[in-house]
């Protein structure tokens, strides 16, 4: 599944698109072209009505699922296929098309910048919550819809919004600690991601710390007894997040060259004073002086 949508979208051009060309690469209109939209969120293809789409075209050959997503639809896999026949007696050509429907508040723009998004692509995938129809988890759904005695998809772990928030939050805690730095993250360098991102997970893992302890309970009856206790796992994985980002960010810091500090003498380390150093006969030195002698003359 290499492209998301959210319900309610109205697709066009540059979204569900096939081209058509013959054997010598150059496009053409078939006789016969539809498409059709399948529910695929629990595994088994659901057809939404009707099955005979004509699509919209940009050119010869060149066709676009010209339709508006139901604000109803299933979270998780669809499928459009496409129909085609060269002629009118040539066999029926059936291409397949995958993409997957998201909550709008997933695929918004929330960092504005490249940056942002690509740390916020490595902090999933450092969480395992970057698919969560691939990484399976045993838990209830956030939201439970049921499809023919079926549960729907399960969802996401964390918003983009709470774990970037936890990004800056690692980032103004790298700048805090000596020597205070001031990157942020328009001017975040490669080679402190990890770093930060191993802060923001330990972040990250902590924030859930706080929703499983409202979550957990023990239940026993006629000798059968149940107990849901999460919080302590997360604990544990957010200070194994921390050790690691402690470590890391100390090898960072050491690397910052440090310019300001205690001023030095420029010509090294030796006895003067105000009268100047003591280099040759009749000169009075913070050392002859203090003795009470004079230099000779020569």
């Amino acid at each position: 599944m290499a492209v998301v949508f959210y319900p309610g979208q109205s697709l066009g051009q540059d979204d569900l698109k096939i081209s058509i060309r013959d054997c010598n690469g150059q496009y053409v209109d078939p006789f016969y072209i539809r498409y059709a939209l399948f529910d695929n969120t629990i595994g088994v293809e659901l057809l939404i009505d009707p099955s005979d789409r004509i699509p919209a075209t940009t050119g010869v050959g060149q066709y676009y699922v010209n339709a508006t997503l139901p604000l109803d639809s299933n979270i998780g896999d669809w499928v459009v296929r496409w129909n085609f026949r060269e002629t009118a007696t040539s066999p029926l050509v059936q291409v397949a098309q995958e993409f997957g429907l998201v909550k709008i508040e997933v695929i918004k723009e929330i960092t504005g910048n490249d940056t942002g998004d690509l740390l916020l692509r490595r902090l999933r995938i450092l969480l395992r919550d970057n698919a969560p129809d691939r990484n399976y988890r045993f838990r209830p759904p956030s939201s439970e819809k049921f499809l023919q005695a079926q549960a729907q998809v399960f969802g996401y772990l964390w918003e983009d919004e709470e774990l970037y928030e936890h990004i800056l939050m690692a980032i103004d805690t790298f700048n805090t600690a000596p020597p205070v730095t001031g990157i942020d993250i328009n001017n975040l360098p490669d080679r402190w991601r990890t770093t930060l991102l191993m802060r923001a997970a330990g972040s990250a893992c902590g924030a859930m710390t706080m929703n499983q302890i409202a979550d957990e309970f023990t239940y026993s009856i006629s000798g059968v007894s149940l107990s849901i206790e999460r919080s302590s796992k997360y604990e544990s994985m957010k200070n194994n997040f921390y050790q690691e980002a402690d470590k890391s960010q100390e090898l960072a810091k050491r690397s910052i060259k440090i310019v300001k500090g205690l001023r030095q003498q420029k010509f090294g380390v030796g006895i003067s004073s105000a009268l100047g150093p003591y280099s040759k006969p009749g000169t009075q030195s913070r050392r002859n002086f203090a003795g009470g002698g004079r230099g000779g003359w020569s």
